[in-house]
């Protein structure tokens, strides 16, 4: 994939990892993380946040959480004023435990729309304001190498995000 300069860049983070997004995101805007699936994960989040307070814990807009155990599923939400909404799980896997991934959380208007190694996975739909999500924080078992928030028209392909939000595999829960 070709990409030009992001505005911002974290590079071999540690994990757990919580990393200001100055400006915030826009629509148009794409979070990039590049990393890998240690073999012993059972799973790891990615989240986008307003600030990073712990107590009272602040708003999560995406909770992005592949899970490897038992039944293989990513499990998305929301966290608003200290209560998870309600669970969107994907029972499908783009991950792989032990591989290389490239995941692309591109940012809309009204949702967010999630690639996986270049496939459309899902789409989530912001049930907190966008305008309030200004951190990222990434914990569990991950490795990773590159984050960037990239700004529009900042990758050469979008195919991936053409396709729709779900189909007979993603069920609300």
């Amino acid at each position: 994939m070709s990409v030009s300069s992001p505005r911002l860049t974290f590079l071999n983070p540690v994990i757990p990892f919580a990393g200001t997004i100055l400006g915030g995101l826009l629509p148009g805007e794409m979070v990039l993380i590049q990393g890998s699936v240690p073999f012993n994960a059972d799973r790891f989040q990615v989240d986008l946040t307003r600030g990073s307070s712990v107590k009272p814990r602040a708003d999560v807009a995406l909770h992005f959480n592949p899970r490897f155990s038992r039944s293989p599923c990513i499990v998305c939400n929301t966290l608003k004023e200290e209560r998870w909404g309600r669970e969107e799980i994907l029972y499908q896997m783009p991950f792989s435990v032990g591989a290389a991934f490239e995941l692309i959380l591109l940012v809309q208007k009204d949702k967010f729309k999630v690639a996986v190694n270049g496939a459309h996975v899902l789409e989530y739909k912001h049930r907190i304001e966008l305008e309030l999500i200004d951190t990222l924080n990434i914990s569990g078992k991950v490795k990773v190498e590159a984050i960037g928030i990239l700004p529009p028209n900042s990758v050469s392909f979008f195919f991936f995000f053409s396709f729709s939000s779900c189909d007979a595999t993603c069920d609300e829960v």
